[in-house]
C-alpha cells in the first residue's frame, strides 16, 4: 500500500516543472564581476558601524544572484559590499539590506556556527586564482565567526582549519553591516607586485530562505566553487607573512574511578602545537605530547548490523587539512554518504577501543607545490597498558595532469614499536573530471602485514550532480586477507556494486510551500570477494519533499534479501541472527522541521520486518531555541524488535544545552543514555577564547558503566602566538 502511494506521489511530482534553464547571458554577468580593493594609510576600527569616510573611496560589489529558490535571478534584497586595505590587513564592509531588521534569525552565536540555519553573510577569495581552492569567512547579524579552507571545488571543505580574522557586525533600521579584518599573514598568496583573487560573496537571508551570491553559482554546488567566482583586483604591494605560528598549552585534571579506587587523583602536563608556512602554499604543523582532552564526546549509537560502525574524527589536529589525504568522491552535503572503504581514517591513531591512547608528537606536511599536492604524516604513540607503542605514517602525493584529470600515489603504515609487527597499505588513485557536474574515481591497494598474506582492495565510482538528475554508482572490492590498520573497512572479504538515482523536480513558481520533490531508487548486490555467492541484494524506492522554509519529508520503501554463513550477535541483547538465509522488507518516513525557527524538531519511523521477526523504529529530536545565546534539545531513539528466540528495544536519549555568553565564550552540555549497554556519559565543556586562536577550557566528563563510575574534570589552556 504504502509502496503504491510512493508511486501516485511521484507521478503527481513529475508533473511539477523543471527550473528554468540559466539565462543565456549568465558567463557574461560571471565576467564582469570584477571588485577593486582601494590602499588606504590608516587602519579601520572594527566595530560594525562601517561610519569611517575611507569606506566612501571604494566601489561596492552589489547585484547578487539566487541560488535558492529561483537559480540565477536578482537577490529580493540589496547588498553593497567595499573593500579597503594597508600593508597588513584587507577589510570588508558590506551593508545588508532588509525590510524587516528586526526579523534576521540568529541561530546561536558559537564558533564555527551552521551558516544555513541563520542569516549569513560570507567573503570566499581564491588567493592563487586557480579556480580551485579557496578560503571562506563566514558571520552572521550576531557576529558569529566561521571560516574554512575549501578544496577541488568546495567537494572538499575544512570548516576546522581556524586562522585569525575579526568581526563585528550592527543591527541598523535598514538591515544589518559587517566589517571584518583579514590580515594577509592569515592568507596564503603568491609573492609579486600586485595580486589577483578569485571572489565570490554569499549572502543567507533565512526567513525567506534565500541564498544569493555575487558572481552567480549553480544550485547543485557550493559557494566555495570559484570555478564560478568574479575577480578582486587592486592590492598591491602587500607581503604575506612568515606563517610561524606556536601555539604552547598547559593542561591539568582530577578524576577518580569507582569501584576501582575511591580517591581522587591530579595529574598536569603541557605541550606544544606549531605551525610554519615554509612556502605560500606548503605548510609544516607540529605537535608533541599531543593533548585532546576538550574534544566533545561522540554520539552514542546501537549496532543491529554485523559490521563496523563508522564515528567521524573529533580531534582538532587530524581534522585540519583533511584534503591532503581524502581519496575518492566526497559526497555531497545532499546525499547520504557511503563509507564502505575508507584509504585513510585518523580515528585509527591514538586510539583503542574507544579509550585514548597517549600520543608523544607528530608532523604534517601538507599543500601544494605547483600541479603537485602534498599530504605527508607521522605519529607517534606511548606504550599503553602494556601494548609497545606505534609509529602511523601517511603519504599522499598527487598531480593534476590537467584541468580535469588528478592522478595520485599513496601509502599508509603503522609500525609497532620494539616488536616486529607491522601494516602497510600502497596504493594509487585517479580521478576525472569531463564536465563540472560529472566525476569519476578508481583507486587500488594492497596490503602487506606481518605473518599474513597480502591482499587487494579498491574502489571505483562515479557521481552525476546535475541540477534535475543526481546518480552515483560504486563497485568496491575488499579481498579476504586484506588488512588495514590506518582505514575503515565496513565489510571485508567482499565485492558490492551500488547504484543509485534521484530525480529532482521543482514547480514551476517559487512562491509556493515546496521547493522541490525527489524520486528515487537504489540497488546494491554484495558477493563473497571470489564472486562466487551473492550474499547480499538491497532494493529500494523513495519519494521526498523540500519545503521553502527549509524543512523535508521523505519516505521510502526497501526490500532486503540476505544470506548469513556465520551467526552474530545483535547488539548486547544476547539474541543471535543464526546462518541461513533471509528475505525482508521495511518501509520508513522521516520529517524535519525548520531548523531555523525557535521550535524545531525531526521525527523518523521505519516499520516492517527484521531478519526472522519484526523490526519498529522511532526516533526524534526536539530543539528550542530561547534566544541567540540559549538553545536546548533532546533526542530520543527506541528499537522495539521481537524475534522467534526473543525480544528487545533498545534505547538511546540525549539531552543537549548550549549557552553562547558571547561569539567567544561557550557553555554546552550534552548528556547521553544507552540502552543498549545500560550507561550513561555526561560532557560539560566551557571554552572562553582569551584572544584569537587562543582557548581557556574547563570540561567535566562522566561515565556511568556496568555499576562502575568514572569521573574527571580537565583543565586546558592555550596561547597562541604568531611571528
Amino acid at each position: 500500500m504504502l509502496l503504491a502511494s510512493l508511486l501516485t506521489a511521484s507521478v503527481l511530482a513529475a508533473t511539477a516543472a523543471d527550473p528554468p534553464r540559466a539565462p543565456a547571458d549568465i558567463e557574461a554577468i560571471r565576467a564582469s564581476k570584477r571588485a577593486t580593493a582601494v590602499r588606504i594609510e590608516q587602519p579601520i576600527v572594527i566595530d560594525g558601524l562601517l561610519d569611517e569616510a575611507a569606506w566612501q573611496l571604494a566601489e561596492p560589489a552589489t547585484d547578487f544572484y539566487q541560488q535558492q529558490p529561483t537559480e540565477f535571478e536578482l537577490s529580493t534584497r540589496r547588498e553593497e559590499v567595499r573593500f579597503l586595505y594597508t600593508d597588513s590587513t584587507l577589510y570588508v564592509g558590506a551593508m545588508l539590506y532588509d525590510p524587516a531588521p528586526e526579523r534576521v534569525i540568529i541561530n546561536d552565536l558559537k564558533r564555527d556556527f551552521n551558516g544555513r540555519d541563520s542569516d549569513m553573510f560570507g567573503v570566499v577569495l581564491d588567493t592563487f586564482l586557480d579556480r580551485r581552492n579557496a578560503f571562506g569567512f563566514l558571520t552572521n547579524p550576531g557576529g558569529a565567526q566561521r571560516e574554512t579552507q575549501s578544496y577541488d571545488n568546495g567537494r572538499r571543505a575544512d570548516a576546522n582549519w581556524h586562522g585569525i580574522w575579526f568581526v563585528r557586525t550592527a543591527i541598523r533600521p535598514n538591515g544589518w553591516t559587517a566589517e571584518i579584518a583579514i590580515p594577509f599573514k592569515t592568507l596564503r598568496f603568491p609573492e609579486r607586485p600586485e595580486q589577483e583573487w578569485g571572489l565570490n560573496l554569499v549572502r543567507v537571508a533565512r526567513r525567506d530562505n534565500e541564498t544569493t551570491t555575487w558572481s552567480p553559482v549553480p544550485r547543485q554546488f557550493s559557494h566555495y566553487n570559484v570555478a564560478y567566482a568574479g575577480v578582486l583586483k587592486g592590492i598591491a604591494g602587500v607581503r604575506r607573512g612568515r606563517h610561524v605560528q606556536a601555539k604552547p598549552f598547559a593542561t591539568g585534571s582530577v578524576g577518580r574511578g569507582e569501584p576501582e579506587g575511591g580517591g581522587w587523583t591530579g595529574d598536569g602536563d603541557g605541550g606544544l602545537d606549531a605551525k610554519w608556512g615554509i612556502t605560500s602554499s606548503l605548510v609544516l604543523d607540529g605537535t608533541f605530547r599531543t593533548d585532546f582532552s576538550q574534544v566533545e564526546a561522540d554520539e552514542q549509537q546501537i549496532n543491529l548490523t554485523r559490521f563496523s560502525l563508522f564515528f567521524p574524527e573529533k580531534r582538532e589536529f587530524f581534522l585540519e587539512s583533511p584534503g591532503s589525504f581524502q581519496i575518492g568522491i566526497v559526497e555531497p552535503e545532499n546525499q547520504e554518504p557511503r563509507r564502505d572503504l575508507l584509504p585513510f581514517f585518523s580515528r585509527r591513531i591514538g586510539l583503542r577501543g574507544g579509550r585514548p591512547v597517549p600520543v608523544i608528537g607528530g608532523l604534517r606536511l601538507t599543500g601544494r607545490a605547483g600541479r603537485n599536492g602534498v599530504g605527508i604524516l607521522t605519529v607517534q604513540t606511548r606504550e599503553f597498558e602494556d601494548v609497545p607503542g606505534d609509529n602511523f605514517s601517511a603519504v599522499r602525493l598527487t598531480r593534476d595532469l590537467s584541468a580535469s584529470v588528478t592522478a595520485g600515489v599513496f601509502y599508509f603504515g603503522r609500525e609497532a614499536s620494539g616488536a616486529a609487527a607491522f601494516n602497510r597499505v600502497a596504493g594509487a588513485d585517479l580521478r576525472y573530471r569531463p564536465v563540472r557536474t560529472l566525476e569519476m574515481e578508481a583507486f587500488a591497494m594492497r596490503s602487506s602485514t606481518v605473518e599474513a598474506e597480502s591482499d587487494w582492495a579498491g574502489r571505483a565510482g562515479l557521481r552525476l550532480d546535475h541540477r534535475a538528475h543526481r546518480a552515483r554508482a560504486t563497485l568496491v572490492h575488499v579481498g579476504d586477507a586484506f588488512r588495514h590498520d590506518l582505514g575503515f573497512v565496513r565489510r571485508p572479504a567482499s565485492g558490492t556494486f551500488f547504484g543509485e538515482y534521484t530525480r529532482v523536480l521543482r514547480p514551476a513558481r517559487t512562491d509556493t510551500a515546496i521547493r522541490e520533490y525527489t524520486i528515487g531508487a537504489d540497488a546494491e548486490i554484495t558477493a563473497d570477494d571470489r564472486y562466487r555467492d551473492v550474499l547480499t541484494r538491497v532494493g529500494g524506492v523513495s519519494f521526498g519533499i523540500v519545503f521553502a522554509d527549509g524543512g523535508d519529508f521523505k519516505a521510502g520503501v526497501t526490500t532486503t534479501r540476505e544470506r548469513i554463513l556465520e551467526g552474530f550477535p545483535l547488539g548486547a541483547s544476547g539474541l543471535t541472527v543464526a546462518a541461513g538465509e533471509y528475505a525482508f522488507e521495511h518501509a520508513s518516513v522521516s520529517y524535519q522541521s525548520n531548523k531555523s525557527a525557535a521550535l524545531s524538531g525531526n521525527i523518523h519511523a521505519q516499520i516492517g520486518e527484521f531478519w526472522d521477526g519484526r523490526q519498529r523504529t522511532a526516533t526524534g529530536g526536539l530543539r528550542v531555541r530561547v534566544n541567540q545565546h540559549f538553545s536546548a534539545s533532546v533526542t530520543i531513539g527506541r528499537n522495539s524488535i521481537s524475534l522467534p528466540q526473543g525480544a528487545f528495544d533498545p534505547t538511546l536519549l540525549g539531552l543537549r544545552l548550549d549557552y553562547s555568553f558571547t561569539p567567544r565564550m561557550f557553555l554546552n552540555a550534552f548528556v547521553q543514555y544507552n540502552g543498549d549497554l545500560d550507561a550513561w556519559l555526561s560532557n560539560v565543556r566551557l571554552n572562553l577564547i582569551h584572544r584569537p586562536l587562543s582557548d581557556i577550557y574547563v570540561v567535566w566528563n562522566e561515565v556511568r558503566l556496568a555499576g562502575a563510575t568514572r569521573r574527571a574534570l580537565q583543565f586546558k589552556y592555550t596561547h597562541l602566538v604568531a611571528f
